[in-house]
């Protein structure tokens, strides 16, 4: 009997499945590269484009690839191991828009009313400042004097975002009912 011919190597994809991972689970390498660009700014249309998928198609290519579970799962499990390795946590976040929600202006000023420097500021506070514009204010060529303009992080927007982690505004009305079939069939009689 004659030996069978060697197989040919298979021409679908040269990306070898990680251990643990069935073939059927495996992303393509256009989805792989889709959910590495989809974490760069949570911007499904974009990461499309930076994909290599069409301009013209790519919120629909998007769309699809959002909706398809292996790339949902695939985001996720990339969101998850981002958070680990910069080792954010749930709390971190509630904290810093905590510390936004109550953070004073008043603390950046001296007992006269003066701006203090930037360095004599509470660490608190230098965390909760957006920006500083220093303008100076001049006569006639000759500087008279200085503005300074500081900007907190939006009170409102962390107070919002709070209200919603901790469900004080609900977007729709959720409701339960308990009752038996027996009341149900009762209020049919």
């Amino acid at each position: 009997m004659g030996s069978t011919p060697p197989r040919k190597p298979s021409t679908r994809s040269g990306r070898k499945t990680p251990a643990g991972e069935s073939r059927a689970h495996a992303l393509t390498p256009n989805q792989e590269r889709f959910v590495q660009e989809y974490l760069v700014d949570l911007n499904g249309k974009q990461a499309a484009m930076r994909a290599g998928y069409s301009e013209r198609s790519a919120e629909v290519t998007a769309s699809k690839l959002l909706r398809n579970p292996k790339v949902q799962e695939a985001v996720a499990a990339a969101k998850a191991a981002r958070a680990e390795r910069v080792e954010v946590k749930a709390d971190d976040v509630l904290r810093e828009l905590l510390l936004i929600a109550r953070t004073d202006i008043g603390d950046a000023f001296s007992p006269t009313g003066a701006l203090l420097p930037l360095k004599e500021m509470p660490a608190h506070l230098r965390r909760a400042i957006s920006s500083i514009e220093v303008e100076q204010l001049t006569v006639d060529g000759e500087a008279i004097g200085t503005v300074a303009k500081v900007k907190l992080w939006d009170k409102t927007k962390s107070l919002e975002l709070l209200g919603k982690h901790l469900r004080l505004f609900v977007d729709k009305v959720e409701t339960t009912v308990q009752f038996s079939h027996e009341d149900a069939l009762g209020a049919l009689e």
